[in-house]
């Protein structure tokens, strides 16, 4: 009997030791991520905040993870005006539709009010039964330096073949670029092709004043915007997501990159 009692105890003795070093190394991997010089951020289903490492708290101006965890990620965290469609491709991830949102740009609102433009790289955790049970995303602050003209040249490379609609505009709202996408949204819709070297307004008179505002703000600022729009054409409410993206010289503004992205799924091919 005491020889049994000695191998229960033994075993008792092992099995707290494996649990004492599991414990350590998931503090260690916590103080790894902890560092990370990116955001690393784990949402639930409902965008609640489970886990952000001590660096991206950090990066959006929190001093400690503990003013986040626990928090809604949208209503913390992202500026009103995206809020609606920064959801809806959350809900998509969730979903399950990952592999078009892999990777994916935002602003993100810092505790400061101030915004910053991340660059996501976002996956999934499924639980016994498939179900998505946490979203992982691994953000980087994309800073002006690489939003400099004379990066687009080999950015275009990388436009034709993205799903966005994209056009490039000097400060004189001359179009001095547009990708594949572009014209073929334009084909689809009916509306000329035939549009470098054009005003902008010119070209696409349905644009409002709004739209014109919004480029005075991203010249005068250099600041990304990112807005969310309605226009009828062709009997269709088509709402799109827009990211106007500020291209330098030397300090001062002198192109803007859009990024168009359709939500209403109308012009899909």
């Amino acid at each position: 009997m005491d020889t049994e009692l000695k191998k229960l105890q033994d075993l008792l003795t092992f099995k707290q030791t494996e649990i004492e070093n599991l414990k350590r190394e998931a503090e260690n991997y916590k103080e790894i991520l902890s560092h990370f010089p990116g955001i690393i951020v784990v949402l639930n289903p409902n965008g609640i905040i489970e886990y952000i490492n001590e660096n991206g708290a950090k990066i959006i101006g929190y001093y400690s993870t503990e003013e986040l965890i626990y928090q809604n990620w949208f209503e913390k965290c992202i500026p009103e005006n995206i809020r609606d469609s920064l959801k809806f491709v959350f809900n998509k991830i969730i979903e399950g539709h990952i592999e078009e949102f892999k990777y994916y740009e935002n602003l993100v609102e810092t505790k400061f009010k101030t915004q910053k433009l991340i660059g996501w790289r976002n996956s999934y955790l499924k639980d016994a039964v498939g179900n998505i049970t946490k979203v992982i995303s691994y953000g980087t602050e994309i800073s002006k330096d690489i939003l400099r003209k004379d990066k687009v040249g080999e950015l275009t490379k990388i436009f034709e073949v993205l799903p966005e609609a994209i056009h490039l505009i000097d400060r004189e709202y001359i179009i001095l670029y547009i990708n594949e996408t572009f014209k073929k949204w334009n084909i689809l819709l009916g509306l000329s092709t035939d549009v470098i070297g054009k005003n902008i307004f010119n070209v696409f008179p349905f644009l409002s004043e709004k739209v014109r505002e919004e480029y005075e703000e991203v010249f005068k600022t250099g600041e990304i915007l990112i807005t969310k729009e309605e226009n009828r054409l062709k009997d269709k409410v088509i709402i799109t997501e827009t990211r106007k993206i500020p291209l330098f010289e030397k300090e001062k503004v002198s192109h803007i990159i859009t990024f168009i992205r359709e939500i209403t799924n109308f012009l899909n091919f």
